[in-house]
C-alpha cells in the first residue's frame, strides 16, 4: 500500500467516526468573511472594466462594487454568494470536527491535550491530501466551466439558471464538478447547493443613477444669468413610484425633481403657429416652503398636431432579450408595450426588429403597420436567455433605419432594456459619438427602461440626451400605455430642437435665486448662443415646466450676505429703460426640427405676473390679485414633494401633510387619475421614510 492509499483510508477512517458539532458564531462568521472575499477577488477580475458584460461595454456604477455589496442585507448576501457561502461554511465546520477527532484517534481515549500542544505533523499528511483532492477537482471544475461557457454560445440555459444570478450559476456548476471529482466520504465537504428557485426580480444593488448634488443658491450680483437645457423626461417619476409602492423610499439620486414635475400634463396656453412652436407662460407667486422668497414658474406649451398633421414614422425597436429580461415587468411587458404603440401608428408606417445579448440579430425587416399580425408573430417569437454576448445590434439598428430612411418621416430607433448596454460598441464613449452621428443624419433615438436591480439610468439618461430623444421607464401597462398611447405624438413628432433657457435677474429687484431641479441639464452662459452645443428636444403638445425659488431685494430670507466691493449699479445701462417694475428677463432659443440655425423668444418677467398661491378674501374683485391656475399649483406641489425625497435642506418646515394639501388644491379635473395617484404617491412617502427613521 503506497501512502497516498494509506492517508485516502485514514481519511476515511476518520471521516466515518466524526461527529459535526454545530459551528459556533465565530466559525459562522469567519466562513462568511472567507466567501465575501473570495467572491470579491472574483467580482473584481470580471468587473474590472468601466462597463458589466463584455469586458468593454456594459452598465456603469456609480459606487465600488464591494461598497454596494457590504451594504446589502444578510438575506440578499445568502442569495448572491449561493453555494461559495454553504461550501465554506462546510469546510470549517469539518474542521472543527476533524481537529479533536484526530486527536483522539491518534493518541488514545482520555483527555485531549490543548490545540497548541498539538505537533503539526500529526495533522500534515491528511491535510495535504485533501489538499491534492482539492486542487484535482478545482482543475476539473474549471475545464467544465470553459466547456459550459462554449455550450451557452449554442443554445440558450435552462430556464432556472437564466432567472438565477450568474454567481448562483456558477456555484452550482462548482458543485457538480467537485462531486465528480471527490471520493464518497470527501463529498461532504462540499455539499452540492440547491439552484436558488426561479425569481422574478432580485435587488442586485445594480439600479444606478448619477449623484448629481442639489441646485444652490446664487447671488444675482455675482452670477446675474441661468442657463439650461429644457428636460422632458419622466423615467425618475416612474421609478420613483415603483419604489415607493413597495414600500420603500427611493435613492435620492433617482429622484429627479424636474422629470418629476414633466410627468403631468399641463393646460397651458399654448402658440397659434408651428412657425412659433411654443409659447411661454410665466407667474410669480409666494413660496410655500420659504417666508419672504417667491416661485417664478415657467411653463411653456408646445404646438400641437392634429392627426393630418402626422408625418410617417420609420421605426426599428432594438430590443434586449438577455436572461435578465425574463421576467413579467421586462421582455413580456416590452412586447405589450410594442403591441400599444401600433395602435397609434398609420397603416404606411414602418417597423423592424433588432435583438442583442444571447439571441442577437434582425428579428424583423422592415414591415408595414399594415402587416400587425407579421409584427406580433416576430415579436412573439422572441424569448429572454443567454449571455450578454451582444452582436453589433446597434449598428444594425441604425442599418435598418438608414435603408428605409424617409427624410419627410420621422426615423427613430426606440431601444428597451432592463440596464444591459452590450449592444455592441467597444465603449461607451463610442456609443454616444456614433448616437450623436446619426442624430445629425435624422435618426433620433429614444430609451426605455424596465425592471429594477439592473436599471443603468445614468447612461439611459445621456444616451437619449445624445440621441435628441426622450428616456422613460416603465413599470406597468398603464405606463406602456401613457406613454406610448396618450403621449405617442409628443414622444415621437419633434417640433423643435436644441431648445435652451436663459434667465437673466434683475439685481434692483431680486437679491438671490435657485432654479428647483435641471441638475443635470446645466448649461454653461455662453452655451446659449452657440447652435453646436445640443440640447433638449420637445414634441408635439408636451408641455415643460421650470420652477426658480427668487429671494426680492429687502427681503429678510435673503441668505447671502452683499460683497463688500461689489458695485453698487450691477445692472446694464439702456436709455429711457426702466427695469423696476422686472424680476428678470427670459429667453428661449431653439431650432426647428430641419434647420440648424436657432430661433430666439424672449418675454420679460414683470411684477404684473404676481398672483396668490391661494385665493383670499380682499374687497372688490380688481383689486384682488388673482389666483394661480391649478395647473401651476399642482406643478408646485410635485416640485415640493421631489424636494422632500432628496431631503432638501431649503424646504424649512415644509411636510408631506403640505405637499398632500397643496396638491389636493391643484388637482383640477384629473381626467386619468394621474394627480389622485400622486397624492397617494407622498401619503406613501410619509410612511415609508417615518419607517426609516
Amino acid at each position: 500500500m503506497n501512502d497516498h492509499d494509506k492517508h485516502d483510508k485514514d481519511l476515511k477512517k476518520i471521516l466515518r467516526s466524526a461527529e459535526t458539532p454545530e459551528a459556533d458564531d465565530e466559525a459562522r462568521k469567519a466562513a462568511l468573511n472567507l466567501a465575501m472575499a473570495e467572491y470579491k477577488k472574483q467580482d473584481y477580475k470580471k468587473n474590472r472594466s468601466f462597463f458589466q458584460g463584455l469586458p468593454f461595454i456594459s452598465r456603469l456604477t456609480r459606487k465600488p462594487t464591494d461598497t454596494r455589496r457590504e451594504n446589502m442585507s444578510f438575506s440578499n448576501k445568502k442569495i448572491v454568494y449561493g453555494g461559495l457561502a454553504m461550501a465554506s461554511v462546510a469546510l470549517l465546520a469539518v474542521g472543527v470536527a476533524f481537529y479533536p477527532s484526530y486527536e483522539d484517534g491518534m493518541m488514545g481515549a482520555g483527555t485531549a491535550p490543548q490545540p497548541q500542544e498539538m505537533e503539526i505533523a500529526q495533522v500534515e499528511k491528511p491535510l495535504d491530501r485533501w489538499r491534492e483532492i482539492r486542487n484535482e477537482s478545482l482543475v476539473e471544475q474549471k475545464a467544465l466551466e470553459e466547456e459550459s461557457l462554449t455550450m451557452a454560445d449554442v443554445a440558450a440555459p435552462p430556464v432556472a439558471t437564466r432567472q438565477a444570478s450568474p454567481e448562483i450559476a456558477e456555484g452550482f456548476v462548482a458543485s457538480q464538478a467537485m462531486n465528480r471529482a471527490v471520493s464518497p466520504q470527501a463529498k461532504i465537504l462540499s455539499m452540492p447547493v440547491e439552484p436558488v428557485p426561479p425569481q422574478y426580480y432580485q435587488d442586485e444593488g445594480r439600479d444606478n443613477f448619477k449623484d448629481v448634488e442639489v441646485s444652490q443658491i446664487k447671488q444675482v450680483s455675482g452670477e446675474p444669468v441661468s442657463t439650461f437645457s429644457i428636460d422632458v423626461d419622466t423615467a425618475s417619476y416612474s421609478f420613483v413610484r415603483k419604489q415607493l409602492e413597495m414600500g420603500r423610499m427611493p435613492d435620492s439620486d433617482a429622484v429627479r425633481v424636474e422629470e418629476m414635475i414633466n410627468y403631468f400634463d399641463y393646460a397651458y396656453q399654448g402658440p397659434e403657429s408651428r412657425e412659433i412652436p411654443f409659447k411661454a407662460n410665466v407667474a410669480v407667486t409666494e413660496s410655500p416652503w420659504a417666508e419672504g422668497k417667491k416661485l417664478m414658474h415657467v411653463g411653456i406649451k408646445g404646438y400641437d398636431i392634429n392627426s393630418n398633421e402626422q408625418p410617417n414614422s420609420n421605426l426599428v425597436f432594438l430590443l434586449d432579450v438577455s436572461g435578465s429580461m425574463n421576467a413579467p415587468d421586462k421582455l413580456p411587458l416590452v412586447k405589450q408595450s410594442m403591441e400599444m404603440l401600433l395602435t397609434t401608428l398609420k397603416p404606411e408606417d414602418t417597423i423592424s426588429i433588432v435583438t442583442y445579448a444571447g439571441a442577437a440579430g434582425t428579428a424583423l425587416e422592415p414591415t408595414k403597420v399594415s402587416e400587425k399580425d407579421k409584427i406580433m408573430a416576430a415579436m412573439n417569437n422572441l424569448n429572454a436567455g443567454g449571455s450578454t454576448a451582444g452582436a453589433q445590434g446597434i449598428e444594425r439598428a441604425y442599418d435598418l433605419a438608414e435603408a428605409n430612411f424617409d427624410d419627410e418621416a420621422v426615423n427613430r430607433v426606440i431601444l428597451a432594456t432592463d440596464g444591459d448596454f452590450n449592444v455592441g460598441v467597444s465603449s461607451p464613449e463610442d456609443l454616444k459619438e456614433l448616437i450623436e452621428k446619426k442624430r445629425e443624419s435624422g435618426i433620433f433615438l429614444s430609451v426605455l427602461g424596465f425592471g429594477q436591480g439592473n436599471l443603468n439610468d445614468h447612461l439611459m439618461q445621456e444616451l437619449a440626451q445624445n440621441g435628441n430623444g426622450v428616456a422613460a421607464y416603465i413599470d406597468n401597462a398603464q405606463e406602456a400605455r401613457k406613454v406610448l398611447v396618450e403621449e405617442a405624438t409628443s414622444q415621437l413628432f419633434p417640433i423643435a430642437k436644441d431648445v435652451k433657457i436663459q434667465v437673466e435677474f434683475n439685481p434692483e429687484t431680486v437679491a438671490e435665486y435657485r432654479l428647483i431641479g435641471y441638475e443635470t441639464r446645466a448649461l454653461n452662459r455662453e452655451d446659449f448662443n452657440n447652435d453646436k452645443v445640443d440640447a433638449g428636444d420637445i414634441g408635439a403638445g408636451h408641455t415643460v415646466t421650470a420652477i426658480y425659488e427668487i429671494t426680492p431685494v429687502g427681503s429678510d430670507a435673503v441668505a447671502i450676505d452683499p460683497s463688500r466691493y461689489a458695485s453698487d449699479d450691477m445692472a446694464v445701462e439702456a436709455d429711457d429703460v426702466e427695469f423696476d417694475n422686472e424680476y428678470a428677463f427670459l429667453k428661449i432659443r431653439y431650432k426647428l426640427p430641419k434647420e440648424s440655425k436657432s430661433k430666439l423668444i424672449t418675454t420679460p418677467v414683470t411684477a404684473d405676473m404676481d398672483a396668490q398661491l391661494d385665493p383670499v378674501g380682499c374687497g372688490t374683485e380688481d383689486r384682488c390679485p388673482a389666483a394661480v391656475s391649478d395647473d401651476v399649483r399642482f406643478s408646485i406641489a410635485v416640485a415640493g414633494f421631489g424636494q422632500l425625497l432628496k431631503d432638501d435642506k431649503y424646504l424649512n418646515d415644509f411636510d408631506y401633510d403640505d405637499a398632500v394639501l397643496l396638491a389636493k388644491k391643484g388637482k383640477g379635473a384629473d381626467d386619468y387619475g394621474y394627480r389622485s395617484e400622486l397624492i397617494q404617491l407622498i401619503r406613501a412617502a410619509k410612511t415609508a421614510d417615518q419607517m426609516e427613521r
